[in-house]
């Protein structure tokens, strides 16, 4: 079920003057920006429903409901309330509109309410009680079960008059019996009852049903007027007006007129009702209490909306009625067709009613110990009796009622004015310590300001720097890698040339040995020549020989003579051969000399060369181990170039990712340049 009373929460401001209307306060929930109804603790008065200027306020009702059972072709008779004739002009063309919507009959509550007055009187007659409470108003009863469950002894044992009309209906016409009602009623809070007595399933309100007829364009002045179903009522019409209980009891107990106290109104009503125990204590509490929680009587109630009519203008056309129907009353047979109505339609026991406790709701607001309040009075800075203005401005009237809300959850110290004040002052107090501190920050932010543009400057040389550097390590990364390749290609070079100078040194030892061979080849020859040498000394002195027997043996022909000429030819010859012998030995002992001491030079040139070859060889190796370390040089520098390529390639990420960032730290410098242009600005202004 929604709450009784509702809350628009779009149009609700705050401002708490529906506190201030609500006789109960902890009904509604201020605790928030917006407040909120606790169903259960509201007695339906909708006090706060015109004191809400910005029509966030409403209230629940059947009207809807009602109109879509009666389309749907659901068995409904209707009870109309006395209040009606204040808004619609004749009530009997609203009898018309409602049988051509489809009810089947229609009653008037004004002779519920002449039976209420029977029955109070047949209680007061019966029971003789001290006191009676009169119970017509929902709200009223609402809240004296809830807090006040001490009066409910007193509250008269009998229905409203709505439920005396659909108890009459229900026990008198049996061919409504089995219809479902619904109550044109005055009154939000009524809902309430006809949902607690079962009587009454629908409670359709006067002002949903004008503005329902005025949306579709309906005029009453286009149905015709109808009588009502039931018996009439005859100055009971008055009983929607202030007093209207006791005119009515006037007619049939005058005697008890001046012990009936009437009094409406939710400013003074429910103080006098808890006022009451203790005025029937000292014995001078009225009789009967005639009490309406509205101002207006029914006449001005929330389902109305006669929130700004005039009282006078309300009591004009109720009154307009009830001196028609005191008219049609006397001109009936003697004067007793009321009386005759009454009897033909009172049982007694059928419009009894009993009230239940329900004070268990109110309970749920604690009564806070004197400690605990102090407790409350301290977060709303009220620590001294001056303290407590109780302004009313929180809705509440007292600070100390405003102290218990808090304390049970329903408001907040900042409701509080003087507490917002207060704060107020301190929060002026911080405002000039911070004036203090804005100007020293306006201080601050000029040299900031400075400071920023000159940062930004040095920020825009290292980003060009950057973005250079950047332009550099695309360019160093490119010839590092062309240099890496050319590394890579004399590694491999190194490798082949290697090769060549390891058979550079097989060829070395191998032309070393050769070359110890071709000594030893030429000492030997050396030793040849040598000794062929001595045959040439030898063959020189054969010729030598010769040549002297030569000599001896032309001597010896000359001594012969003759006979000895042909020796002597002999030996000349043999002379002759000596000589070219000789000539010949020298030649060649010559020849032999000269090729010794080539052989010689040559053996010494070969020793020399022989040198050379170690040392060749040895230079041979030590290319080779220089090869081998710059192999393995450029081994280790191929590693290390790979690496650098690596790194190379992190140092591009890390120049794009540095060129992303400058440019974002450009923006961000440009944008607390702005911000700092713009505390400037604020700063500076007044």
């Amino acid at each position: 079920m929604p709450d009784l009373i509702t809350v628009d929460k779009e149009k609700c401001n705050g401002c708490h003057a529906c506190i201030s209307a609500c006789p109960i306060k902890s009904c509604i929930d201020g605790s928030k920006e917006k407040v909120s109804m606790v169903d259960q603790l509201c007695i339906g008065c909708g006090r706060c429903i015109p004191a809400c200027l910005q029509g966030a306020r409403s209230y629940s009702d059947d009207t809807e409901q009602f109109f879509a059972d009666l389309a749907a072709g659901e068995n409904i008779v209707v009870i109309v309330a006395p209040a009606a004739a204040t808004s619609f002009d004749d009530v009997l063309r609203l009898n018309g509109y409602l049988k051509q919507a489809g009810v089947k009959a229609v009653f008037d509550v004004s002779f519920g309410a002449e039976l209420t007055v029977k029955s109070y009187l047949d209680h007061a007659k019966k029971n003789k009680p001290p006191l009676i409470i009169a119970q017509p108003c929902a709200a009223i009863v609402r809240y004296c079960q809830i807090y006040k469950p001490e009066l409910l002894k007193w509250l008269a044992p009998a229905q409203s008059p709505m439920l005396h009309t659909a108890a009459m209906i229900k026990e008198f016409f049996p061919k409504y019996k089995n219809c479902k009602i619904a109550a044109i009623s005055p009154c939000a809070a009524k809902k309430r009852e006809f949902d607690e007595t079962g009587l009454v399933q629908y409670n359709v309100s006067i002002l949903r049903l004008k503005e329902r007829m005025t949306a579709a364009h309906q005029h009453l002045s286009s149905y015709p007027a109808v009588e009502y179903d039931g018996p009439e009522a005859e100055r009971a019409v008055l009983f929607s007006s202030p007093g209207g209980l006791r005119d009515t009891i006037a007619r049939e107990a005058p005697d008890t007129v001046p012990l009936v106290r009437k009094i409406e109104g939710t400013e003074i009503v429910y103080k006098y009702l808890s006022e009451l125990p203790e005025m029937l204590k000292e014995n001078v509490a009225p009789f009967i209490v005639d009490c309406l929680s509205c101002e207006a009587g029914c006449n001005g109630g929330p389902g109305t909306g006669n929130y700004a009519e005039p009282v006078d203008r309300l009591e004009a056309r109720i009154s307009k009625r009830g001196k028609q129907q005191i008219q049609r009353n006397k001109k009936s047979f003697l004067g007793g067709a009321l009386k005759r109505e009454l009897k033909k339609y009172w049982r007694d026991g059928i419009y009894v009613r009993t009230y239940k406790n329900l004070a268990k709701y109110a309970a749920q607001v604690k009564k806070p110990t004197e400690k605990e309040l102090n407790a409350v009075f301290t977060t709303m800075k009220k620590t001294r009796s001056e303290d407590m203005h109780n302004c009313s401005a929180c809705g509440y009237g007292t600070c100390r009622l405003m102290a218990e809300m808090i304390f049970n959850g329903l408001s907040k110290k900042e409701n509080c004015f003087y507490y917002l004040m207060e704060k107020l002052s301190e929060d002026e107090k911080v405002r000039s310590e911070a004036i203090d501190v804005a100007n020293r920050l306006v201080f601050q932010v000029e040299k900031s300001k400075e400071t920023l543009v000159s940062m930004q400057d040095k920020v825009s040389n290292y980003i060009q720097q950057t973005l250079e550097q950047g332009d550099v390590i695309d360019r160093s990364s490119g010839s590092m890698s062309e240099l890496i390749n050319q590394i890579q290609a004399v590694c491999v070079s190194a490798g082949q040339k290697r090769q060549v100078i390891d058979m550079m040194g097989e060829l070395s030892e191998q032309a070393k040995k050769d070359m110890q061979a071709l000594l030893t080849a030429f000492n030997g020859v050396e030793k040849t020549t040598q000794e062929i040498a001595g045959i040439a000394d030898v063959i020189d002195d054969v010729a030598t020989s010769t040549n002297l027997l030569a000599m001896n043996a032309a001597i010896e022909a000359a001594h012969a003579g003759e006979s000895g000429r042909g020796f002597a030819v002999v030996a000349g010859e043999i002379r002759s051969l000596a000589g070219t012998t000789s000539d010949n030995a020298n030649n060649i002992s010559a020849n032999i000399k000269n090729i010794v001491k080539q052989i010689g030079a040559s053996v010494e040139l070969l020793n020399k060369a022989d040198g050379v070859m170690g040392r060749m060889i040895d230079g041979v190796n030590n290319v080779e181990e220089s090869f081998s370390e710059i192999i393995q040089s450029h081994s280790v520098m191929e590693g290390s170039t790979r690496e650098l390529t690596r790194d190379l390639q992190s140092m591009n990420e890390t120049s794009e990712i540095l060129r992303g960032a400058s440019k974002d730290i450009i923006n961000t410098l440009e944008g607390i340049q702005t911000l700092i242009t713009l505390l400037d600005g604020d700063a500076s202004s007044p």
